[in-house]
């Protein structure tokens, strides 16, 4: 990579032997520069004016983030050398002003890449440039080697061994790292062939423009091997459609603060060229980025405005690629039975499939696939008939569930989007589906679209995230085919894919590349060819370290001092976060956004749960329940207690843990409690004890807050004793196959699940008390068992779920030490503390690159804020001797903070 730029260092070579520049240029034939490159490159880069450019970019907010970048970095110092070297009198100007420099890209090994620098040199002014340059370089070696009648000359840098070869061929200098390349070049002219510009000759007939940053000629049908050289996967149906993408394409390359546009033209060089699909369609927009959560890393969208030409042209594309597509898609319709012909008619013309960061340490990606109807019921009705018909070939009753007021089924055929749309939607092993508004949405996982909905009530999408709205709104509008990237969310699936060699590279200069944030390619359809948009969005991720202080937002003092952490829930009236917390009196605030103290509510005991906020009477008013240790509370919107509330406990038993389960979002409720005895209770919503939880008697004490959780439309209820043992149930309390299962170590509460498909592959996941990682799949087999270091003995281990719930990092305390690592189990920091009592730690994971560490000292009343890598958000920690709660607020990029100290409840805000 460090050779992709190191262009004035070229330069330097490239001047470095004036007297035969002169031989070479008075005794040969001029040639057009463009007449040297080879057919095989895979792009190249046209400037007439480097110094002119090379001024303009100094600037600009991203080239200064990429001078972070050691390579990037030698590229400016060598730069700045040579004009030095030039007596800075104008002379680098006058070599490169109206003179074409070229650089093509060409692949060298199956991991690596490398360019040829072309330039012309004919007059003499250039040549006194070459001179006065020769009398100051030194530490060059400089040998000569005969190829084909030519000779080429080679620079030995002393201090690096760098080789760079070059030759001057009729009236022009060709020049590169790779000496095979420079052979390359005398072979294409020795011979006669057709380049690169004979090979693209589209390309070359549309108007550039004169005062951008350069021009960019590419052939995208080379596309494969560019991909090939960074990945470990050198085979997939990517890299197969990317063998005949399109033909050559044209791009202006212009900077423009903190984005980058390169706009022109693609043509279709082969008959068979994938962009052909869409020929003669009129494209569009996206209408579905209110649909699209906030983790989609990758979304390739299509518009056409004929779905059965579409259609057609897609099952021709696929069908002269893969030479048995088409008996494949035969005998699957024939088995189910189903006509994939007969979809297009109630498609409307815009499909997208999105590919999701994945929240888990599972490795396959979630996808959804989204179809636009024409008439949904019609739409509906296809996809609900093929459903039934699937489920009854395979001799099963068909599976659907509800979650809130979506019915979503399962289509039991495997690799469905792939036989429908093309072998570029795979990876569907099982298919989920449901509808939202007009569009059937497709998915391999479950969870994916319980957790879509979730995104669409809390607003995490696409179309509500500014940003990313903004850039939708930049990008071209009537595009046929457009692949948007969200590189930071993409990040963590893209270096798993890249081979050793790349993967260094990326993680040694993470922030510069990611700051490159969103990325668009897109086409649009315009008779013979398509017009191509490249934009790039780049963002720095400042870290706010440097702050002095948060703002304050409010500050309320209580009479007594607040021992519970800040509870924020949301008045259901206004849509605003509100705040209830209790003080040292066992009364209960109920605090405003505005800072008014709504009502105070006594109360006989400390609350012992979190507060959750329900829809009790199932008509969009919200109300709180809640545990003490003796009772179970409902209150209203004004802290008065429903009908029959509070409810005590009946003997002795002390509540230790309450949650809320709510089994499919349906608003039937139930309360469970576990007590300090080990007792489980379960009631309905109006504390009515159900089954045989009255109680359910476990028989040791509970180590974590007992749990629900929902696998193929079957319901289960999860408790972890601190004796080591795990109880898997059924709603109706009977223990799953080969549950209870017991492990050798205490357990605490330490808890998480990865949701998948079925029961063997979900899992759930906990740490002992002495390090031990467990993986258990909900069939009861150990999935994985990993050991993680113990300092001491008297080392603590925690597994801290994120707020959502959606993923977790693990944490490890030894004495006043605490490390942070991710489910892997690889560390990302650790810090020293005054204390060595255990801390409080918390994990927020708002957006991209908006992640937040928490950490609580309750010994001194600090609370520590570290971004994801260790960075401490403010040089001073806020006062806070428990958890604090956080709300992102997207629109305006600021994190509120609600915390308290001793009498006082107080919102901060900080810009992130």
């Amino acid at each position: 990579m460090k050779r992709t730029v190191i262009i004035i260092f070229i330069l330097v070579f490239i001047l470095a032997s004036g007297y035969g520049i002169y031989y070479y240029w008075s005794k040969q034939k001029s040639l057009d520069v463009w007449s040297l490159v080879p057919e095989n490159a895979f792009l190249v880069y046209e400037n007439t004016n480097l110094v002119a450019s090379w001024n303009d970019i100094q600037e600009n907010p991203i080239w200064k983030d990429l001078l972070n970048i050691e390579s990037f970095k030698e590229l400016k110092n060598n730069f700045e050398s040579l004009d030095s070297l030039t007596g800075q009198n104008g002379a680098l100007d006058e070599l490169f002003q109206n003179n074409p420099l070229l650089i093509s890209m060409h692949l060298t090994a199956k991991d690596d890449f490398d360019f040829v620098f072309y330039q012309t040199l004919n007059t003499t002014g250039q040549i006194e440039v070459v001179e006065n340059i020769e009398k100051h370089i030194e530490g060059l070696k400089k040998s000569e080697r005969k190829y084909d009648n030519f000779i080429i000359s080679e620079l030995k840098n002393k201090e690096n061994q760098v080789v760079f070869s070059y030759l001057f061929l009729k009236g022009n200098f060709v020049g590169s790292f790779s000496p095979i390349l420079v052979e390359d070049v005398i072979r294409k002219v020795g011979k006669d062939e057709p380049g690169f510009r004979e090979k693209n000759q589209s390309s070359f007939k549309i108007a550039k423009f004169q005062n951008d940053a350069g021009n960019i000629f590419v052939n995208f049908n080379r596309l494969n091997w560019l991909f090939k050289i960074f990945t470990r996967d050198a085979s997939n149906e990517l890299l197969s459609i990317l063998e005949n993408f399109s033909g050559s394409t044209f791009l202006d390359f212009v900077f423009d603060q903190n984005q980058l546009y390169f706009n022109g033209y693609t043509f279709l060089n082969d008959s068979s060229a994938y962009l052909k699909i869409y020929e003669n369609q009129t494209g569009g927009d996206i209408s579905m980025e209110n649909l699209l959560p906030a983790r989609t890393a990758l979304l390739v969208h299509e518009r056409f405005s004929d779905p059965a030409r579409w259609y057609e042209n897609v099952l021709r594309f696929w069908n002269n690629k893969k030479a048995n597509f088409s008996t494949e898609q035969r005998a699957v319709a024939e088995k189910y039975p189903v006509d994939f012909r007969e979809f297009h008619t109630f498609m409307s013309g815009e499909n997208a499939l999105a590919v999701l960061n994945n929240i888990s340490s599972k490795n396959e990606s979630d996808k959804l696939v989204y179809i636009k109807l024409k008439d949904e019921n019609e739409g509906l009705n296809s996809f609900n008939k093929l459903a039934e018909q699937a489920a009854k070939f395979k001799s099963d009753t068909l599976y659907y569930e509800f979650y809130s007021d979506k019915e979503i089924r399962e289509l039991a055929i495997e690799e469905f989007p792939y036989w429908l749309l093309g072998p570029n939607y795979k990876g569907f092993e099982n298919t989920f589906y449901t509808i939202f508004n007009n569009f059937i949405v497709l998915s391999n996982n479950i969870q994916t679209i319980k957790t879509l909905v979730l995104d669409l009530e809390t607003e995490s999408t696409w179309g509500k995230s500014i940003k990313q709205n903004q850039f939708i709104e930049s990008t071209l509008q009537e595009a046929n085919l457009s692949v948007f990237i969200n590189n930071v969310q993409a990040w963590p699936m893209l270096l798993p894919a890249l081979n050793d060699k790349w993967s260094d590279f990326f993680k040694q200069n993470e922030y510069p590349l990611k700051n490159l944030e969103l990325i668009a390619l897109q086409f649009s359809n315009e008779g013979s060819k398509f017009y191509t948009n490249l934009e790039v969005n780049h963002y720095e991720h400042e870290i706010a370290s440097e702050m002095e202080y948060y703002d304050q937002v409010l500050q309320v003092v209580l009479p007594a001092p607040i021992t519970s952490k800040p509870f924020v829930v949301r008045n259901h009236d206004s849509g605003l976060f509100e705040t209830i917390v209790q003080d040292s009196a066992n009364n209960l605030h109920l605090i405003s956004n505005s800072g008014q103290v709504l009502w105070t509510e006594p109360l006989e005991g400390k609350v012992v749960s979190d507060i959750f906020q329900i829809d009790f009477y199932k008509n969009d008013k919200l109300q709180y329940a809640f545990a003490t240790k003796n009772k179970v509370y409902l209150l209203d919107r004004n802290g008065i207690a429903l009908e029959n509330y509070p409810i005590e406990h009946s003997g002795e038993d002390n509540t230790q843990y309450f949650n809320v389960i709510d089994y499919d979002k349906s608003k039937n409720y139930r309360f469970i409690t576990a007590t300090e005895q080990g007792d489980l209770f379960l009631t309905d919503k109006y504390g009515k004890l159900l089954g045989d939880w009255d109680p359910m008697k476990l028989g040791d004490k509970i180590a974590s807050i007992p749990q629900h959780i929902r696998i193929r439309s079957k319901d289960f209820m999860v408790a972890l004793q601190e004796n080591g043992t795990i109880n898997i149930m059924s709603r109706n309390g009977e223990m799953k196959p080969n549950f209870p299962f017991k492990i050798e170590d205490r357990l605490s509460d330490n808890l998480f699940f990865e949701v998948g498909n079925s029961f063997d592959k979900s899992y759930l996941v906990t740490l002992t008390n002495g390090g031990e990682l467990v993986k258990l799949s909900f069939t009861g087999k150990v999935d994985k068992k990993d050991q993680m270091y113990m300092p001491t003995k008297e080392t603590i281990f925690k597994i801290i779920p994120d707020a959502t719930g959606r993923s977790y990092l693990l944490a490890r305390q030894d004495l006043n030490r605490v490390s942070l690592l991710n489910p892997n189990g690889e560390l990302l920091f650790d810090k020293d503390y005054l204390s060595r009592e255990e801390m409080e730690i918390q994990y927020y994971q708002f957006a991209a690159e908006k992640e937040l560490i928490i950490i609580t000292d309750k010994i001194q009343d600090f609370t520590y804020i570290y971004t994801k890598d260790g960075t401490l958000i403010n040089n001073q920690p806020i006062e806070s001797g428990n958890q604090i709660a956080m709300i992102y607020y997207g629109n305006e990029n600021s994190i509120h903070i609600y915390k308290c100290h001793e009498n006082t409840f107080s919102i901060l805000k900080f810009n992130y």
